[in-house]
């Protein structure tokens, strides 16, 4: 049993867990952020995102993360218990590991998803998107324009064959109708 922190709380058997909430401590919902890679750890193969929840009473969260729309337990530690701060309300973090060229995706959405248990189950939802490489280099979006100069190009270059064929014919059609 721990009351210091404002919750008295016993367990039972195989995770029952019992939490006896002290009256004189408002029930707080979480506040929830996601830290970004720090620039000393861009530089590695892989990159952690940080999702932090705060500022909560009772203690009664879990965390999930998503990468786009797939929830992912991959690469994910979270703490085992929200831990008690001097304010008698709770902090707990989790951690997404991914490939550093999954965060070098602009367009890739990491999501923290903090759910908040107080007679109901409501969630907390912070998404983070992923960056432009180094130097602002999106190799899938430069590939994807590149291709599409191309066609282009290409385009432009049938375009012209068939203008100056045409071109041609007109004047060697001029060239026969003033022989005869």
């Amino acid at each position: 049993m721990c009351c210091d922190t404002g919750v008295a709380q016993a367990y039972f058997g195989n995770g029952t867990k019992l939490t006896v909430l002290d009256r004189d401590i408002p029930i707080s919902r979480p506040e929830v952020k996601i830290l970004k890679p720090s620039k000393k750890e861009l530089c590695k193969k892989s990159v952690t995102l940080v999702c932090v929840a705060e500022n909560f009473y009772p203690d009664h969260v879990t965390i999930k993360w998503k990468i786009g729309s797939k929830e992912v337990a991959k690469g994910v530690a979270t703490d085992q218990y929200a831990t008690p701060k001097s304010n008698k309300k709770f902090y707990i973090s989790s951690r997404l590991k991914v490939h550093k060229k999954d965060w070098n995706k602009a367009k890739n959405k990491f999501t923290c998803i903090v759910t908040f248990f107080n007679d109901t189950y409501t969630d907390f939802t912070v998404t983070v998107n992923g960056i432009v490489g180094a130097g602002g280099f999106d190799r899938d979006e430069h590939v994807t324009k590149a291709q599409t100069v191309k066609l282009a190009y290409g385009v432009f270059i049938a375009k012209s064959g068939l203008y100056g064929l045409f071109i041609l014919l007109f004047i060697w059609r001029q060239g026969s109708a003033s022989k005869q």
